[in-house]
């Protein structure tokens, strides 16, 4: 057995042990949490609780940058996906573990979701934010890539490669076009 079909077993029995293994408040936490339009109310509240000393251009900095993070990764890891592959759990292991999601897409590898919720906290993390907020969105982060398991749709590799690709999407950004310094 190669190193690869290792890793691969070994993402499989992590997912097993972690899809839909929770009772119905986990279910309603980890299903909400993945739900897109409520990552946009909770980044959107996020971004909007700033210190009163920003400035407005630098808040509209901020959005705009956050925003190319957010578009950069999700490009990217579809990119990946298609390219890679590598079929999601919920079509591999059907019938095997308890789904709360429905399986779109044929291909998972790398998590779209945890991707751009990485691109976005990372240039979120650059703004230099109150660290009871910068905690919440680390907190919210983990939330979003934990439920992409916990709801059968991504393996836990799949998550972990998309942070790593939002972090990388995310560095380079902040490299190209470095956000204000009033920030």
């Amino acid at each position: 057995m190669g190193i690869l079909e290792s890793i691969n077993r070994l993402d499989q029995r992590v997912f097993l042990e972690l899809a839909g293994h929770g009772g119905p408040i986990a279910d309603s936490i980890f299903t909400a949490a993945s739900s897109a339009w409520l990552a946009l109310a909770i980044w959107m509240l996020l971004w909007a609780s700033r210190r009163p000393d920003y400035t407005t251009s630098a808040w509209i900095w901020l959005l705009v940058t956050m925003v190319a993070a957010f578009a950069a990764a999700d490009w990217t890891a579809t990119l990946l996906k298609n390219s890679l592959g590598r079929p999601r759990p919920c079509w591999y292991l059907e019938g095997q573990f308890r789904a709360l999601a429905q399986c779109k897409g044929k291909f998972g590898f790398v998590s779209g979701h945890s991707a751009t919720t990485w691109a976005i906290l990372a240039v979120f993390l650059a703004s230099r934010p109150a660290v009871w907020i910068g905690r919440a969105a680390i907190l919210w982060a983990l939330t979003v890539s934990f439920s992409r398991v916990y709801v059968g749709v991504h393996y836990p590799g799949d998550v972990l490669a998309g942070a790593l690709v939002g972090l990388l999407i995310a560095r380079l950004i902040l490299l190209l076009r470095p956000l204000p310094s009033r920030l």
